[in-house]
Formats: C-alpha cells, structure tokens, sequence
C-alpha cells in the first residue's frame, strides 16, 4: 500500500480525534465528573446522559448520512462535526468540582459525544477516496493504529505536564482542579490542529442526487441495505459489540477507580498501556483483515474480548486486571477497523455515506441498554462488577449473530 498525501491526511483525523473521547469519557473526565463534580449518584448519572446522546445519534446518522450522499457533503458535515465537538469539549473547562455544576457538564458532555460519533458517519464514507478496495483494510487499520498512537501521546502529555507535576504548566494550578479541566481544552485544540490536513488534501465524494422525498430516500438506503448479503445480520452483531464497547469505554475508567482504587495518574498510565496494545493490534488486524476477511478477524477479536473481560470482571487482585486490560487492547482495534472496512467493500458507492449511517445507526440504536443496563445494576446491587458484566453478554451475543460469510 503506497502512502499518498490524501490517505495520509484521512489517516490523521483518526489521531487527531481519539484524545477526545479518550482523555473526556474513559480517562480523565468522566472519573473527574464521578469523583469530584457529583459523587453521589455521579455514575448512575453519566449512564443516563451516554444514553441520551446515543440515542440521538441513532436517530441523526442515518438521515445526516442520506444528506451527505445526495449533496456530496461528507467533507462539510465532517466540518460541522469537528467544530461543535471541539467547542463543546473545550467549554468543559468551565465545570468546576461542585455538584452545581453537574447540568452543564452533562449537557456539553452530550453535545460532544453526539458531535464526535458523528463525524465518523461522514469520516467512514471518505474511505474509498483514499484508497483501493484491495487496501481497504490496511488503510483503515493504519488509522485506527494512528489513532490509538495519538491517544497515546496525549495521554504521556496530559499526564507529564498537567496531571503529575506540583505546579502545572503555563501557571495553571490545581486550584478548583485546573489541572484536570484544563485537559479538555487541550483535546480541543489537538482535534483542530490536526484534523486540518483532511480538509486541505482530500476531496469529498461527488453528490448524487435524488429527487425523492428525503423519507423514500432513506427508505431506498433500507432496501439497498437488507439486499446484501449478510447485512442484516451484520448490522445487528454490530449492534450487540458496539453497546458493549460503549458501555466498556464509558466506564472503563470509573470501574478501575471504584474497584480497584485507581487514582487518576494510575488510571491514565492504565489508559496508556491500553492505547499501545491497541495500536499495535490495529496495525495488525489491517493486514489480517485483507488476507483473511474482516469476518473472521471479527469472530476472533469477540471470542478474545469475552474472554479477557471476564478475567478482567473476576479479577481477584490488581496486577490481573492490569494483565487482562493491557491485552484487552489488541483485540478492540482490529473489531473496530474491520467492521468499517466489512461497509466500505459492501456499500455501493453512490450509498456510502448513508451505510454508513446505518452502520452508525446500529451501533447507536440500542447502545443506551448497555449503559441503563450498567446503571440499573449497580444501583441494584452497589457492586461495579455486576455492572460490567453486561460488556460480556453483549459480546457474545454479537459473536452468536454475526453472518458466517
């Protein structure tokens, strides 16, 4: 595969976005919001606000998707995304550790997630125009591997010069915990600073219009859909993982804190190692995913996940959880990377963008039950464990529904 300037570029909004939801909803954030801003209840009610947000994006994608194909705005609408992503996530700098801000930390935390789930509708359909379809899985594993990469570097960056030092750079402090709040501000800026090259270097697929209500088209997408082979059963697997990597990513960090009594350096330097195991299983899914099919990388990458996250759920002393989540990592990518690369050989080109709004709409339909399940659990039970396990059952009902070819 010959890296070109476009391919290059598309690869980057991959490191470019993932500090986002790294560094606000598993890391940083979302156990700063559970732990500081509203620590009673505070968990049960992120649940809630990661189920609306994925509720609404179920809803948008699918239409958005159908709009950008018929207007040939990928590009643009990836544009909007990025900057109300970016601005929401920038203005959680504003929520200091007091319950009175609790509201407006979960309204720009649900604007920021469903602007930055989004994006990757739009980001998804602008696959094809960076590489060939004999390359579509490398190209897609290279940037999940990209991304993970530059989770990485701003985790390190986060953690060496906010996080750790006694007094921050640039004067921030930790006054009213600055030094955490300022991090959202810092992935703000990285996600603008390096999403550039995408809209500077790559084009956005032609329009093909469609003079039918915007209902039929959708309607049409439906149909072109369900006469894939395989579709069907694809987008409801994807459906079944995806709530459970949601529910994983969503509470990851909060789990790791309640459980096992994580401080926020640990769970960064936890998050780290997650990102370079992943990285490098995303690097090598690509490949495997173009010699042996993005199905059966798949199938192994649910098998292994269900596994380790059962390890993980039961694990009776802290260096196995460390054990079982480092190796967690090399299995997500390669899910992740393969699915997309399953729509972009699928989808006929004029319906790429609205697949993969379909794609999205089945990722995000039902993945408020992971979460509600999670919430229902632990204030049930008060036990983070019992929560978890939800992530298990998903996943292999996933692996149990996935099409065979």
């Amino acid at each position: 595969m010959r890296m070109t300037r476009p391919l290059l570029s598309w690869s980057l909004y991959d490191w470019a976005s993932s500090p986002v939801p790294t560094l606000h909803t598993t890391f940083i954030f979302s156990v700063f919001f559970t732990t500081a801003v509203m620590p009673d209840g505070g968990t049960a009610a992120w649940a809630w606000m990661t189920s609306a947000s994925a509720l609404m994006v179920a809803i948008t994608a699918p239409v958005l998707g159908r709009l950008a194909d018929g207007r040939g705005a990928a590009k643009r609408f990836l544009l909007y995304a990025t900057i109300i992503g970016a601005a929401t996530t920038a203005g959680l700098w504003f929520v200091e550790p007091d319950p009175a801000f609790a509201m407006l930390a979960l309204t720009l935390s649900a604007v920021s997630i469903l602007a930055m789930e989004l994006s990757f509708v739009f980001y998804n359909a602008m696959l094809p125009a960076v590489a060939g379809p004999r390359e579509y899985g490398r190209a897609s594993g290279l940037a999940w591997g990209i991304g993970y990469v530059g989770a990485i570097f701003a985790l390190v960056l986060v953690l060496m010069l906010f996080v750790m030092p006694e007094e921050p750079v640039l004067g921030i402090g930790r006054e009213g915990a600055a030094h955490i709040r300022v991090t959202m501000i810092f992935a703000a800026l990285w996600l603008c600073l390096f999403a550039a090259p995408l809209f500077l270097f790559v084009k956005s697929p032609a329009p093909v219009p469609d003079p039918a209500p915007l209902g039929a088209q959708i309607r049409s997408s439906l149909k072109t859909a369900m006469a894939i082979p395989g579709m069907t059963r694809f987008l409801l697997a994807r459906m079944l993982f995806a709530d459970g990597l949601v529910t994983l990513f969503a509470f990851g960090g909060i789990y790791a804190a309640t459980v096992f009594g994580f401080s926020q350096t640990k769970v960064l330097v936890f998050g780290i190692i997650l990102n370079i195991t992943a990285g490098i299983g995303a690097g090598i899914g690509g490949f495997a995913d173009d010699r042996v099919g993005s199905l059966r990388v798949m199938r192994i990458c649910l098998i292994a996940l269900a596994g380790l996250g059962a390890m993980a759920i039961l694990a009776p002393a802290e260096w196995l959880f460390w054990a079982a989540g480092a190796c967690l990592g090399i299995f997500i990518g390669p899910l992740q990377s393969s699915a997309r690369t399953w729509v972009a050989r699928k989808a006929p080109p004029e319906q790429r963008a609205s697949l993969f709004g379909l794609m999205m709409f089945s990722g995000k339909a039902t993945s408020f039950v992971g979460p509600l399940i999670y919430g229902i659990l632990i204030t049930a039970t008060g036990n983070e464990r019992a929560g978890m396990a939800v992530v298990i059952a998903l996943l292999l009902a996933s692996l149990l529904v996935l099409p065979r070819r």
